[in-house]
């Protein structure tokens, strides 16, 4: 089990900058299996986002120290993070893969991207608990960017569904 004891800031930011470049890998991936212009402008658009969103997460963690989280019993908000972390669609290589295969049309595509989003704003949420307040403030820019995105592309999954 995760221990304040033996985590460190910069492992969360590894994690966060992880799901970001894989998210912009991914949003490219899609973009090529897709003919229709609006979504695959909409993926490659996601994909310099995420790509932006490595570069802020690394400059959050420059003079990062996280404060401990309110707890009913020691570690569990760790395990949660862990949890967090291990079930992000990401976390399982084989699974991704599977799952963009699948992903034959705009409609299957859009899904499987605003699941990407929502996974990644669980990450966000669980990691913004762990951090002081100023850095809360970065990390809320980011959940909202997050949300925006999931906010385009059910707009684009209405259209093509």
């Amino acid at each position: 089990m995760w221990h304040l004891s033996r985590f460190q800031p910069s492992e969360v930011i590894d994690l966060a900058v992880q799901i970001e470049e894989k998210g912009a890998s991914f949003y490219q991936r899609l973009a090529v299996k897709v003919e229709q212009a609006e979504v695959k402008e909409l993926l490659n658009f996601l994909a310099g986002e995420e790509e932006k969103h490595q570069k802020e997460f690394k400059e959050l963690g420059r003079d990062l120290s996280f404060i401990n989280p309110r707890e009913t019993y020691e570690g569990e908000y760790f395990e949660y993070v862990e949890n967090a972390v291990s079930t992000h669609m990401f976390a399982n290589e084989d699974f991704l893969e599977e799952a963009v295969k699948k992903a034959t049309g705009p409609k299957d595509v859009v899904k499987l991207a605003i699941s990407f989003e929502k996974d990644t704003i669980l990450f966000f949420h669980s990691f913004r608990s762990l951090v002081n307040k100023d850095k809360q403030e970065v990390i809320d820019k980011l959940i909202k960017e997050e949300e925006g995105h999931i906010n385009k592309l059910a707009k684009i999954l209405k259209e093509v569904g």
